[in-house]
């Protein structure tokens, strides 16, 4: 199990940015994906990963719960987005939810994240892919970590 923190909700248009000095969220000029695409899940970052700006891992949470910019989530990881350019994020669900793995998600929570990248390059290796590649990523980043 791991902890995600919550930066961005479906209510939000703007894109929002974690200030650590300050410990706040603040709205950029920039449009929400999440918001533009019909996104209804909230997004954040893997707790246990770091903080930003620092070096840390995306989560996309899927949940129908409403969140506080900041509230925390005990959650699992289940699958994940690879991105070609490095930028991967993870997909969890609370801890009480059941799923295991990306493939057991019922298919209109599939569609939702579907909407998010629609444009996969599956020649430079992006796509959905389940829990094995996702904790390949977590494990890869805690362990480059230089205070893991």
């Amino acid at each position: 199990m791991f902890h995600v923190v919550i930066e961005q909700t479906k209510e939000y248009e703007h894109r929002m940015k974690y200030d650590p000095e300050t410990n706040t969220f603040v709205e950029t000029e920039y449009m929400s994906l999440f918001f533009v695409r019909g996104c209804p899940y909230p997004y954040g970052w893997l707790k246990e990963s770091g903080t930003p700006p620092g070096p840390h891992l995306d989560v996309i949470l899927i949940s129908s719960k409403v969140y506080l910019l900041g509230s925390e989530e005990t959650v699992r990881v289940i699958g994940c987005f690879f991105r070609a350019d490095g930028d991967h994020k993870l997909i969890c669900v609370p801890k009480e939810r059941t799923e295991t793995d990306l493939a057991d998600l019922p298919q209109n929570e599939r569609d939702h994240l579907a909407r998010l990248y629609p444009h996969i390059s599956e020649e430079q290796g992006e796509g959905f892919f389940g829990v094995d590649r996702a904790m390949a990523i977590v494990e890869g980043f805690l362990g480059t970590r230089s205070d893991a």
